[in-house]
């Protein structure tokens, strides 16, 4: 079954942890982040670390991103998941650091929690994840050797 953008950006919305994967070329490792995300029906991700954190070199110099988005169901056989990849951008102006907080406020405990006590300027970094692909996939359609819906941006 081929799935709507819309259906699958409702069913992102849902959810507010992605695990995100980059090839850390220092140690020439994959290196894994699990990270609260926020989400706009272009697929666009949001993202928010501290400034000082390793997350940020990590996902500031990787170039390539991919992010995966799960959700257990009941019934197991309605469990989906969600893999982006693209590219990760740094935002730098305060407009764009503003939407962030914007589409993770409410998602993100870290930014709530932020916001209450007016530590964003400063503190953290706040990053955007600009979609290449995306690949949605139920699992008991991956069962039956359905292909998975696939969005090209």
């Amino acid at each position: 079954m081929q799935y709507s953008a819309r259906d699958i950006f409702e069913r992102l919305k849902e959810r507010q942890v992605a695990v995100i994967a980059t090839d850390d070329s220092k140690s020439g490792y994959v290196r894994l982040r699990v990270m609260y995300y926020g989400v706009t029906d272009k697929f666009e991700c949001y993202l928010m670390t501290l400034k000082d954190s390793p997350k940020l070199s990590h996902l500031a110099g990787a170039g390539k991103v991919s992010v995966l988005i799960y959700s257990l169901e009941n019934p197991f056989d309605l469990s989906w998941e969600c893999e982006l990849n693209g590219f990760v951008s740094l935002l730098n102006s305060e407009q764009e650091q503003a939407r962030a907080l914007e589409e993770l406020k409410g998602r993100n405990p870290f930014a709530d929690v932020a916001l209450e006590a007016g530590l964003t300027a400063g503190h953290f970094a706040f990053l955007k994840l600009s979609p290449t692909i995306l690949r949605f996939r139920v699992y008991s359609e991956a069962l039956n050797n359905e292909p998975p819906t696939v969005i090209e941006f």
